[in-house]
């Protein structure tokens, strides 16, 4: 069975998302946590600007048991209280699968058709498998969503002039900066997103372009590509008083404060935008004289604009998910048949062997050979026809209570 607990933007604002937005340090010990207990089978943390999603995989009969088990080490790591749980939402089974089929997509982001959901649920998966959580129903079902979210992309425009969180940020520099070509712009972060950034700033033709980051080499290289200049961090405070727009898109809470603005407000207008989660920039900034703070949840309006180009290719979106799913339902549903088709070639192939060791008693080696051969034959046609036969009174395994029969025949 394959469950999902999760948050995103559509369910929980940014001040609660924040304080479950994990690194990769916080998804090993939340899933060694989780996999402590003998009832979840396998475990994926998907943890992003927008959402933190956990894929778990387990027994049906373990998954009350297992949620029970998520809950307690959700609370141990992000104080997971009752308050808090409103915000989350529960999908198992074919919801679940069609839920990340539909993320990969990019029909559940903020930002619709956006493909750097892709590259962070790929980054997730193969965390995961690397470190051993994914399980089999979870390797096989994220291994089926980038094949899922390739053939959207493909088939249909959806991602045809998306753009991403990114993209948002500068078009809201655009609206408040008639001239963004000629202003002072500093970039705090040199990540992915931050990268994003800069190209799209780039594409308006921006001149005036600082990099600060904590890895002086990462925002060199950056800058190098972009023609832009390097601050270094220790000067961070100086460079926002400089400049007339502030992006900031790192790993750090409150990373830009008070404290760092120092007693002195600016001197002319500064426009920030934290694209952080959990918020790089504190809030309490919003109250200096000219400074004007926004954050990733105030980028929607621009989000919604692009959202109606996009819906025209829902439909063919949403027939080739249909499909997959059906597909992926069917995998796993004959999983539930292994067990069964274990006990029918066990149990035939002990039948042929018992058979054959009576009869090499009284016959000589060249007829024990003979009858081997026939007999192996025999054994795997029998073997062909009842795993067949199986699957069709079973419909493939859905007729739970007729499985579980065949499984008393042979255990």
């Amino acid at each position: 069975m394959i469950g999902l607990i999760g948050l995103s933007h559509k369910s929980a604002p940014l001040e609660v998302r924040e304080r479950y937005a994990f690194n990769n340090e916080d998804i090993v010990h939340l899933s060694e946590c989780i996999l402590s207990g003998s009832r979840v089978e396998g475990i994926l943390v998907l943890s992003t600007c927008n959402r933190t999603e956990l894929y778990f995989s387990t027994q049906a009969n373990c998954l009350k048991g297992g949620i029970q088990h998520i809950d307690e080490c959700l609370h141990n790591f992000a104080e997971y209280s009752s308050k808090s749980k409103e915000y989350f939402y529960h999908l198992f089974d074919q919801d679940a699968v069609n839920h990340l089929f539909r993320l990969i997509s990019g029909l559940e982001s903020m930002v619709i058709g956006e493909y750097q959901i892709v590259s962070q649920i790929k980054d997730a998966y193969g965390f995961a498998r690397e470190k051993g959580f994914a399980g089999k129903i979870l390797d096989r079902l994220f291994s089926k969503a980038l094949e899922v979210g390739k053939q959207v992309r493909t088939q249909t425009g959806i991602s045809r002039g998306a753009f991403s969180v990114s993209y948002a940020a500068v078009e809201k520099c655009r609206e408040h900066f008639s001239d963004l070509e000629k202003r002072k712009i500093l970039l705090v972060g040199a990540g992915e997103t931050g990268e994003l950034v800069v190209k799209n700033l780039h594409k308006r033709g921006c001149q005036f372009i600082s990099i600060a980051n904590r890895t002086y080499e990462k925002a060199s290289h950056l800058a190098s590509r972009f023609q832009a200049e390097i601050v270094p961090f220790g000067k961070l405070s100086a460079a926002i008083h400089e400049a007339e727009i502030v992006i900031s898109s790192v790993s750090g809470e409150h990373l830009i404060n008070p404290g760092l603005i120092g007693e002195q407000a600016p001197t002319h207008k500064i426009m920030m935008i934290d694209l952080g989660v959990p918020r790089n920039i504190d809030p309490q900034l919003a109250g200096i004289k000219n400074i004007r703070l926004l954050n990733i949840d105030d980028l929607k309006k621009v989000v919604v604009q692009n959202e109606e180009k996009k819906k025209s290719y829902f439909d063919t979106a949403c027939q080739i998910i249909q499909t997959k799913s059906v597909e992926f339902e069917d995998w796993l549903t004959s999983q539930k048949l292994s067990p069964t088709i274990r006990y029918i070639m066990s149990s035939v192939q002990d039948l042929h062997q018992n058979g054959l060791d009576a009869f090499r008693s009284a016959h000589s080696d060249e007829e024990v050979e003979i009858m081997e051969k026939y007999g192996k034959h025999l054994s795997e046609k029998m073997i062909r026809t009842l795993i067949k036969n199986l699957k069709t009174t079973t419909d493939n395994g859905r007729k739970r209570e007729l499985v579980d029969m065949v499984n008393r025949l042979f255990d």
